[in-house]
């Protein structure tokens, strides 16, 4: 058996430029805007005094006063842009309140629907607690956090959370690459992250999708091992721990063993009457995944055993009344519209105003949809990979837009609400068989075309960026009146970053110089001329997947 090919140098040097697109956006997003992320770090600094461990029952947690030391603007929807460059109330770097100062672990309360004020619930224990235990072991880390800027232990956190998603151009091009894609497709799979900006940006947030979506990538990486002949144990056994990884951190996970089992059924239907071992072995397999995820599925019977349903509401000790009011007459076409736009724009760009403007990341997405939808097209009708493989590989994103649809509609036909739960980053766990499968459909190209398709993924990312950047800095960094409204903004974003501008200006010259050194690389990969058997390179639609070895 041949050796594995080395991964190339240009794809690490995509991983490094990924991460410094993520550390970056550290600075340009002000700490609380990204979603959810205030109850995100106020449940990791609550496991970290042991106020959330042994885990809360649903309604009976609460933010903490504490964790308001970290953000200077409002957690919520903003009504337009802030104008931050203006603001001259932040105080200097290193003089930031503490976590301690701020009122520690004392109850935050907010005015309620009738004036009086309530205190505000962190609806997040309805999740499993790995994320918070993880991110709880991180601070413990920082000496003195209690007592530190509580803006420093907050990047610490981001950074933290950029580390986690490190891995994902790599994974991206090992599962492209196991699916024989022809090169330099792989490539194109590494970079495919840069091009989705609300995806980066997620990464540099705290958040628990960015364990799951890291683990949903292993998992497809593993997935397409199966696909293309792995029964082995060993990939059983990390397909189950991964699963159940997954399962200990978001709900959305409690796809994955169906999925699992689709793979594994698809293996298996390849070999019938054929080979009985290798049967028997996508048999035995299955169960081994089968029961190395029982820790993962033990939490979710754990809720319905104590709590009476799979997953409890993060905000009511007891489950609330969800009786239907309203039906499809009520307002069924204007929830159905608003998901789908809301879903295909949050999943590239993210509206942080919840303006749903059609500004120029509005339309950005739209581009990138099209070139998606074209790429899955000629994947599923051309067949450069199995179609089987193919739509086993894409059954995460409809089967988590199905859960996400399912409790959307749940929060509509009970109180009317057309926009509630509605976001595009919940597919992101499905992001890598997505992903690939749509640069499979590249593979139909001829071959020069093929080899510029990393110049045009680079080319797409940097103007997807741009569009995205333009309405983010416009929203929070631009100065209202005055020249020099561009050296004004860059002068607030380093006063307000924790750490010494100097560390700002380190990142941003390193991700430049990574951009220039990839796109002189994949550049490079487009004008040289292509082997005398480039076209053969990509494996039939109808051939056996499994390798000679």
């Amino acid at each position: 058996m041949s050796r594995p090919r080395a991964v190339p140098g240009v794809v690490w040097l995509i991983v490094l430029l990924h991460l410094a697109v993520m550390l970056t956006q550290t600075a340009v997003f002000p700490n609380v805007r990204s979603p959810d992320e205030r109850q995100h770090v106020d449940l990791v600094l609550q496991v970290r005094q042991g106020d959330a461990w042994p885990w809360p029952g649903p309604g009976t947690a609460y933010v903490t006063q504490g964790v308001t030391a970290g953000g200077f603007v409002d957690a919520d929807s903003l009504d337009g842009p802030q104008h931050l460059a203006d603001r001259d109330d932040v105080p200097p770097r290193g003089e930031r309140p503490s976590y301690r100062a701020a009122g520690g672990p004392a109850t935050l309360t907010a005015p309620g629907p009738d004036g009086d004020e309530a205190p505000v619930f962190n609806q997040l224990v309805q999740h499993p607690p790995l994320y918070y235990l993880l991110g709880a072991g991180v601070v413990s880390l920082v000496p003195g956090w209690q007592d530190a800027p509580l803006d420093q232990v907050w990047l610490l956190l981001r950074w933290w959370n950029a580390l986690l998603a490190l891995p994902l151009p790599l994974l991206l091009f090992a599962t492209a690459r196991r699916l024989r894609l022809p090169e330099p497709l792989p490539v194109a799979a590494a970079l495919a992250p840069l091009a989705v900006p609300e995806l980066t940006h997620l990464e540099s947030a705290v958040n628990n999708d960015n364990l799951l979506v890291i683990l949903g990538a292993c998992a497809t990486l593993l997935v397409a091992r199966v696909l293309t002949g792995d029964l082995s144990r060993r990939t059983a056994l990390l397909l189950g721990l991964v699963s159940s990884l997954a399962l200990l951190t978001k709900g959305f996970a409690l796809m994955f063993p169906a999925w699992i089992l689709l793979a594994y059924l698809v293996a298996a239907w390849r070999y019938r009457g054929r080979r009985r071992a290798r049967f028997r072995s996508a048999a035995t397999s299955l169960l081994v995944v089968a029961v190395v995820t029982v820790p993962g599925i033990a939490w979710w019977v754990r809720n319905v055993v104590v709590h009476g349903m799979l997953q409890p509401h993060g905000t009511h000790a007891t489950p609330p009344d969800l009786t239907p009011v309203y039906g499809w007459s009520d307002g069924g076409l204007t929830w159905l519209g608003r998901f789908a736009e809301r879903m295909v724009t949050l999943f590239f760009v993210q509206d942080h105003a919840a303006a749903r403007a059609h500004d120029a990341s509005w339309w950005a997405a739209r581009v990138a949809l099209v070139l998606v939808v074209a790429g899955l097209a000629a994947a599923l009708v051309r067949r450069p990979l199995p179609r089987l493989d193919a739509l086993v590989l894409l059954f995460p994103v409809p089967a988590l837009a199905g859960i996400v649809a399912r409790g959307s509609w749940e929060q509509f036909a009970a109180f009317g609400d057309v926009g509630a739960a509605q976001q595009g980053r919940y597919l992101y766990t499905g992001l890598v068989g997505l992903l690939v499968v749509a640069l499979a459909g590249a593979a139909v190209l001829r071959p020069g075309w093929r080899r510029a398709t990393p110049v045009a993924l680079l080319v797409l990312a940097a103007g997807m960026h741009l569009a995205f950047q333009y309405d983010v800095w416009r929203l929070y960094w631009w100065p209202a009146h005055g020249p020099g409204a561009l050296g004004s903004a860059l002068a607030a974003v380093g006063h307000w970053y924790p750490f010494p501008a100097a560390v700002l200006g380190a990142v941003v010259a390193a991700g430049l110089g990574l951009a220039v050194a990839v796109a002189v690389s994949v550049v490079r990969t487009a004008v040289a001329p292509g082997p005398p058997d480039d076209a053969a390179r990509s494996p039939r639609a109808d051939a056996d997947p499994v390798p000679a070895a």
